[in-house]
């Protein structure tokens, strides 16, 4: 992985077979659409040393549905890391990745409930606006205007909550 570039640089076969992913799907995206990881990195060797190499809980995020795979990123000089998937046993490392996996099963039930059961209305409610709004505007109405500022309000907080959903990975 390149920090700097935000992408994968390099995978071998094991990898795209674990994660289920093409080589164009790991080239194209950016590492917070493919992993969810913490901001908080831990030295893994003495802050004292020249090297600065540091790790994370992380959890590849699969296609919808598919459960996360949860791992490390190993950090180098806060450039070049890679990923390590199912590799530690203690508990604290299964806490972690059982924190990092249930957040990400969360994330995808949330996703799942807004494009189920809200995200059809909010549609719906945006289109009789903006038909009212327009009915208004024809009609030459002063309401018009404040038809007008609830549709945008509704227009950029139905944005808000896509950006949110898909986006929400811990990382700020």
């Amino acid at each position: 992985m390149n920090f700097e570039r935000n992408a994968f640089v390099a995978w071998n076969p094991r990898f795209l077979e674990r994660t289920g992913s093409s080589e164009d799907e790991i080239k194209s995206g950016k590492l917070q659409e493919l992993l969810a990881f913490e901001e908080s990195w831990l030295p893994l060797l003495d802050e004292n040393q020249a090297v600065k190499v540091e790790f994370v809980s992380c959890a590849f995020r699969r296609s919808f549905g598919a459960e996360p795979i949860p791992g490390y990123i190993i950090r180098s000089q806060g450039k070049i890391g890679y990923v390590m998937l199912d590799v530690f046993a203690s508990p604290s490392a299964q806490f972690e990745e059982g924190r990092i996996v249930g957040r990400e099963e969360e994330r995808n039930r949330i996703i799942k409930a807004y494009d189920e059961e809200i995200s059809s209305s909010m549609i719906a409610a945006l289109f009789l606006v903006e038909t009212a709004k327009r009915e208004l505007e024809e009609a030459g109405l002063p309401q018009a205007e404040d038809v007008s500022k609830a549709s945008e309000i509704l227009s950029e907080t139905t944005e808000k909550i896509a950006d949110v959903l898909t986006n929400a990975d811990g990382n700020k």
